[in-house]
């Protein structure tokens, strides 16, 4: 019942907005955008989901057809963002916002059900600035190019969208330029963890924020910028039962990001990193604790691609990605390696449509089950707004 109300709430709420006079709009308050996008996904073998793979399943030798086809909008995308008012009680601060919705929260596929992506308010100065709400997380700032919704999480890439309280100071200057990002967020928003079935998330019983913070450079190299980026998270988990013997788990990673323009029409970018308990960012291959042994799941990763084009109207990226749990650390059946090779492909074309041809090469290992593989093809259109 939720889930049939909310929708034409949603689109009540955007089109009153919308509605607000020429004079607002031309002062540049508010802004309305999205997208409009429509995928068609092939897999040979089946990944977790077909709509929003993390991994591939294990597959017995002998299992010739495990082929999936599914095609839907769920990635469409409707937001709306404000300038508001500068306010002279708090030292003139300029206040803006963003509110996002998109369409991938469940439901039948003739009824999906909306979730929203981004819902904060940010406070800024000169050089410093206060966000309070739901946004990317601080670390991990780079999305890999290929798979849209999922973004490689839990294959390489980390980080996800959270609750968050986060301080920024950015310095100002055309050439070496430097910021420094700090932020306290919502421990268990992204894997719900309840390893004591209590009912209560581990995260939010261990009466502690998470925290993730973030420096970076950036220095131009023409009329592009190389940025480096070294960041680091760590959150405490609570059980009101001990599994083997705990009751206490941490979880904690150290990355780094880059991205070097390689003359005027190539860039190479990447992440790399290495931690533990890494669930709630998208890391171990969604594995935290062994519930055997009681020992945090330590694993290590990253990826990293070369993209560009010849002209604005074309771009290519080809990439790999990769997340590797320690082999001794996770329990049977469990993942131990997941790995992919991709080339994502974009053809722009005018009046703001885009086609995207995806081609992956997916691959899972297990604990003492056959491995996984996939070869995926992502094809899709956006016109975006």
């Amino acid at each position: 019942m939720h889930s049939k109300l909310a929708l034409p709430a949603v689109v009540s709420l955007l089109l009153t907005i919308a509605s607000i006079s020429d004079a607002d709009a031309a002062d540049g308050l508010l802004e309305v955008y999205g997208q409009i996008r429509a995928d068609v996904i092939y897999d040979d073998s089946r990944p977790d989901a077909a709509q929003t793979p993390t991994f591939i399943l294990s597959e017995a030798p002998d299992e010739e057809d495990r082929s999936n086809f599914t095609m839907h909008p769920r990635l469409s995308r409707l937001g709306v963002t404000f300038e508001g008012p500068v306010l002279d009680r708090l030292a003139a601060a300029s206040m803006s916002g963003t509110l996002e919705f998109d369409f991938q929260n469940g439901g039948r596929e003739s009824r999906a059900a909306p979730r929203y992506r981004h819902a904060f308010v940010n406070l800024s100065w000169s050089t410093f600035s206060v966000l309070i709400g739901q946004t990317s997380d601080t670390i991990s700032p780079l999305f890999p190019a290929a798979n849209g919704d999922t973004l490689m999480w839990n294959a390489g890439n980390l980080g996800d969208r959270r609750m968050q309280l986060r301080l920024t100071y950015q310095s100002q200057g055309e050439d070496l330029r430097w910021s420094l990002a700090g932020a306290l967020g919502l421990s268990g928003a992204v894997d719900q963890q309840d390893l004591d079935a209590d009912g209560v998330r581990d995260g939010e019983a261990a009466g502690m924020p998470s925290f993730q913070a973030r420096i970076g450079l950036s220095y131009p190299i023409g009329a592009r910028r190389l940025s480096l980026g070294l960041w680091g998270f760590s959150s405490s988990e609570e059980l009101a039962e001990p599994i083997a013997g705990r009751a206490s788990f941490d979880g904690r990673a150290i990355g780094i990001d880059f991205e070097v323009p390689l003359g005027a029409r190539l860039l190479v970018r990447g992440e790399s990193w290495n931690g533990s308990n890494l669930s709630d960012v998208r890391g171990g291959i969604g594995q935290s604790v062994n519930p055997l042994t009681g020992r945090e799941i330590d694993s290590r990763g990253g990826w990293i691609e070369l993209g560009g084009g010849p002209a604005p109207s074309y771009q290519a990226f080809l990439g790999y990605t990769l997340d590797k749990p320690d082999d001794g650390q996770v329990p049977d059946a469990g993942r131990t390696r997941n790995t992919a090779v991709y080339l994502a492909n974009r053809f722009t074309l005018s009046g703001g449509f885009t086609v995207g041809i995806e081609v992956l090469r997916w691959r899972t290992e297990y604990q003492g089950l056959p491995e996984g593989s996939d070869n995926r093809l992502n094809a899709y259109l956006v016109y975006g707004f």
